[in-house]
């Protein structure tokens, strides 16, 4: 894979957060952009490269509380940790 085509996806992935912060936490539109982007990270830079390693782990772990609000926060903050990976690939 060319590096113009992986970050034209990375950039991409990167306006899709915008969409999915509009989203309820419920949605099931996160696990399939996970999915999408991870495909892409794998295929640029190989499943063993750092790269790929920073972003599946990107949100690492946290303590959620399992209310409507808890849940909500976590759902941003996972999409945070995300975004903040793409766009230190980009730069």
């Amino acid at each position: 894979m060319d590096k113009e085509k992986p970050v034209a996806e990375i950039k991409q992935a990167l306006d899709e957060i915008l969409d999915l912060r509009r989203l309820n936490y419920k949605n099931s539109q996160l696990t399939a952009w996970l999915n999408k982007v991870s495909r892409t990270m794998e295929a640029a830079y190989g499943k063993d490269s750092a790269e790929y390693r920073r972003f599946v782990n990107a949100p690492g772990k946290a303590f959620i509380i399992r209310t409507e609000l808890g849940q909500e926060q976590e759902y941003h903050r996972q999409l945070d940790s995300y975004e903040e990976v793409l766009k230190s690939l980009i730069e």
